[in-house]
């Protein structure tokens, strides 16, 4: 089990031995810990249909960054390729948007949830376009995860039809993930 380095100890002066152990567990791994933080910039880079009126994960088929202490990281580019999964317990960043094809109808958004459950003041819902496809920011917000929990950008569109999402550049739906800090 992947465990974040704490740094709670104290030193008592003539009885704590300065020793390799010592200086591994409360100075070099939380500063590689830090140095390496569990973090990922995931993209959707296959169109994906957004059926009207309901909430989807959002596919992320891109890692451009995907890491961890240990180098195993929390994404997956061939099964569960919506979610990242926390190795690490911990507050962590998000950071992301959606855009849908353009479409006069309905409105079109996205939202973030741990475990397929909506985070509370995690969405955003704006009016549609007709030209061009309708850009949706995600909130930037602060998640605590535990070890196993997993996070996704899920996206909408109420139109009356199935739109698809929009992979070009700029406009492709994107993730971003990053371990803040322990609980308080």
């Amino acid at each position: 089990m992947p465990v974040v380095p704490e740094t709670k100890a104290t030193w008592t002066n003539g009885v704590d031995p300065l020793n390799s152990t010592n200086l591994h567990a409360y100075v070099r791994d939380p500063i590689r810990f830090l140095m390496h933080k569990p973090s990922a910039v995931l993209r959707q880079s296959t169109a994906q249909s957004l059926t009207s009126a309901t909430w989807v994960p959002l596919t992320m088929g891109t890692e451009d960054l995907d890491d961890d202490p240990d180098g195993i990281g929390g994404h997956s580019t061939v099964s569960n390729t919506s979610r990242y999964t926390a190795r690490y317990p911990g507050w962590y960043w998000l950071g992301g948007g959606v855009t849908v094809t353009a479409n006069a109808n309905g409105t079109r958004g996205c939202r973030w949830a741990v475990n397929g459950t909506p985070v509370n003041g995690g969405s955003v819902v704006l009016p549609a376009t007709s030209s061009g496809g309708t850009r949706v920011p995600a909130r930037a917000h602060l998640v605590f995860l535990f070890e196993g929990d997993y996070v996704e950008l899920q996206g909408t569109q109420s139109s009356g039809g199935s739109l698809n999402t929009i992979i070009n550049g700029e406009e492709q739906a994107s993730m971003c993930i990053a371990w803040d800090r322990l609980a308080a």
